[in-house]
């Protein structure tokens, strides 16, 4: 089975994710050019890798992901057969 996403928007919990690690990423890169603090690219690595699933499992789901997730669900429940 193929899988297809129901739109071509990310919802907003990946959105968040996303925008957490290139954040991340970007004071990370300024704190080791201006600040002078010697923080590994491992350690960058592991602390983006640890921030980005965590903001997007926190952000809550919009009203609009909900709609679309319950317009799933009752597409599913059209497909049923009858029972007699």
């Amino acid at each position: 089975m193929m899988f297809r996403m129901s739109t071509m928007i990310p919802a907003r919990k990946v959105w968040a994710g996303g925008l957490a690690g290139v954040a991340a990423a970007v004071i990370a890169s300024l704190l080791r050019q201006y600040a002078d603090v010697d923080v590994s690219a491992d350690l960058i690595g592991y602390i983006i890798a640890g921030i980005v699933p965590s903001v997007a499992y926190l952000v809550p789901p919009s009203a609009r992901d909900a709609i679309v997730k319950a317009d799933e669900v009752a597409r599913q429940v059209g497909k049923a057969p009858l029972e007699p």
